[in-house]
């Protein structure tokens, strides 16, 4: 068995055979996959165990009560029977060679604890998926982090015993967990991106609020205060990112996700998925500002198309 295949589940019955589906048909065999689903409401744990029954590589873990993705993963990380673990989401699809890219480079790179790699922006056919470029090398990624997320969590292999010995994930950075993790990798061992694309992501919509974006501005923020100051206990961290986020402008941020977001979905041909993102914002921002927002957005979608045509 060369790996372990991560997979956390909650609520990711429309997605996840297919999600699933990619990992059976990598072109290397010698593997696990460790599917935990995390209490969901819908057939996600059904589906799970109908792939434990026909295939053997496949075990499903069944939490009696929600836990929340960070303590998920750190259970998986220590279920793991191998030391490399390449991460997996219910929503996204593996490439027929991610595994075997992943391991390879990973035997070839002993420095290296994670490492991620270009992926595609799921179109609404794989015509239209867009690819994403990211920094390759160690440097280039640290210097890149404090500035945004550089690495996509679902791309990601990782070494078990390295990040489990930095404490694996913390729960206090909901929705930045991995943003927190990568930083706190990078101060003690080294990071990359596989310079081809592995993986297919998934933009999702499901359940995309501003409100929520807000919210993980502050995590996102939190996190860049601990990678900077370490030593901070938990009161002072709080207090130094709502700090952070009081200097951010907030109407701006909103406008900024609500523009970029429909823009993305369009370039991918999810006409549907941006009109409804169109909608949702619509609540949430001044009617107009919305309208503008979707109108400079679908000028500047269809300007990029038409150049790459």
């Amino acid at each position: 068995m060369k790996c372990s295949v991560l997979l956390p589940v909650y609520d990711g019955g429309r997605t996840l055979r297919a999600a699933i589906e990619s990992i059976l048909r990598q072109d290397e065999p010698e593997f696990e996959v460790i599917a935990i689903d995390d209490r969901s409401s819908d057939d996600s744990a059904n589906i799970i165990r109908e792939y434990v029954q026909e295939d053997p590589r496949i075990r499903g873990v069944f939490h009696p009560r929600n836990i929340g993705l960070a303590n998920t993963l750190n259970e998986g990380l220590k279920e793991a029977r191998t030391d490399l673990v390449v991460r997996m989401d219910q929503d996204d699809e593996a490439l027929p060679h991610r595994i075997r890219t992943q391991v390879r480079y990973m035997r070839s790179h002993a420095e290296t604890v994670v490492a991620g790699s270009y992926v595609y922006h799921m179109g609404s056919t794989p015509q239209y998926d867009r690819l994403v470029r990211l920094p390759t090398e160690h440097e280039a990624i640290v210097q890149a982090l404090p500035a945004g997320n550089c690495i996509y969590h679902p791309s990601v292999i990782m070494r078990r015993k390295e990040i489990l010995n930095l404490g694996g994930y913390r729960s206090g950075f909901k929705n930045a967990e991995d943003y927190d993790l990568w930083m706190r990798v990078g101060s003690t061992y080294r990071l990359a991106n596989i310079p081809v694309p592995l993986l297919r992501y998934r933009f999702s919509t499901s359940g995309m609020t501003l409100s929520k974006k807000w919210q993980q501005m502050f995590y996102v923020q939190m996190a860049i205060v601990a990678f900077r100051n370490p030593s901070l206990s938990g009161e002072e961290l709080t207090k130094c990112a709502e700090l952070a986020v009081a200097k951010i402008d907030k109407e701006q941020f909103l406008e900024g996700v609500a523009r970029g977001t429909i823009e993305e979905l369009s370039r991918l041909h999810l006409w549907g998925d941006a009109l409804k993102v169109l909608f949702l914002f619509s609540k949430q921002l001044a009617i107009r500002r919305s309208v503008n927002i979707a109108l400079k957005s679908a000028r500047s979608a269809f300007a990029q198309y038409r150049n790459a045509g």
